[in-house]
């Protein structure tokens, strides 16, 4: 009898989580309900890409955005744009980004300077808190390049940060109870965030798996996870010795760069299908 009670229990369980996922894809890809406005007011390039993604939503379909730069299959940097129209703003994190002509006018920094070296900085693209603010920062910077759309900057930004609740509210639902070991790179504080139990070894590790060493520590985690019924999970930005340690490893998952031409919540709805799905794939 109490088997039954827990097939049943874990049935209700899967059904529930399998409700939410669809849930979420509705919740992605319906239309966006922002005020209609017609015609592009403005033609903007930005660097770097994670925020040409934010500024796409913020801009809506009047803010035509181009970014400077695009993600390669291993996480660096790749020029895409050599050239834009003279009217063009120039939207920049800071204004040390590289690809900002020398003596452009037209351009608007996010932050004057960064609080923290630009390897920990990025880890906050993928925070879902601090995204909200810097989408905040954009919306002053749009604005200020056309400053009789305040209106409509800040109704495309608050469906941002309702998208952004709705989803990392339910990706949490489906993340619930499982257990991650976070060996990524970016990842940190999205994996924390998503509900999960996360296990993340310390600095010092991931200093010597950068070197190339370390593997016996590296294993030792791995087998952890294991034993823990967990999944192990990386992403383009971590060191090539984890990425290549599970490359064949079942329970392991490398996640992408996102899209630039994708909303972030698309890719944070892929991140916690693409950890469900493979949950589901390796333990039922």
């Amino acid at each position: 009898m109490s088997y039954e009670k827990g097939g049943l229990f874990a049935m209700a369980v899967f059904v529930k989580k399998t409700f939410l996922v669809l849930f979420l894809l509705v919740l992605v890809f319906y239309p966006s309900g922002a005020m209609a406005v017609e015609g592009k007011i403005a033609t903007v390039v930005v660097t770097p890409p994670e925020v040409a993604v934010l500024v796409r939503f913020v801009g809506g379909p009047v803010v035509e955005v181009h970014s400077l730069f695009d993600w390669a299959e291993d996480g660096s940097l790749t020029r895409r744009l050599r050239s834009w129209p003279k009217d063009a703003y120039l939207i920049a994190l800071t204004p040390g980004e590289r690809g900002i002509p020398r003596g452009e006018k037209r351009v608007k920094y996010m932050y004057d300077f960064l609080p923290y070296d630009r390897d920990v900085f990025d880890k906050y693209f993928f925070d879902p808190a601090t995204i909200s603010f810097m989408s905040s920062r954009i919306l002053v910077l749009l604005t200020e390049i056309e400053p009789s759309m305040y209106d409509y900057f800040q109704r495309r930004l608050a469906e941002f940060q309702s998208r952004l609740d709705s989803v990392i509210g339910v990706g949490r639902e489906i993340m619930n109870g499982l257990f991650i070991l976070d060996l990524s790179g970016r990842m940190e504080f999205l994996l924390k965030a998503s509900g999960a139990e996360t296990l993340r070894p310390p600095v010092n590790c991931f200093d010597d798996w950068r070197r190339g060493e370390g593997i016996v520590e590296l294993e030792k985690y791995i087998e952890y996870a294991k034993a823990r019924g967990g999944l192990v999970v990386a992403d383009v930005w971590s060191p090539p010795l984890i990425r290549e340690t599970l490359s064949s490893l079942s329970c392991a998952i490398l996640l992408p760069t996102p899209k630039v031409d994708e909303m972030w919540t698309t890719y944070l709805h892929d991140i916690y299908l693409t950890i469900w799905n493979r949950f589901k794939a390796v333990y039922g």
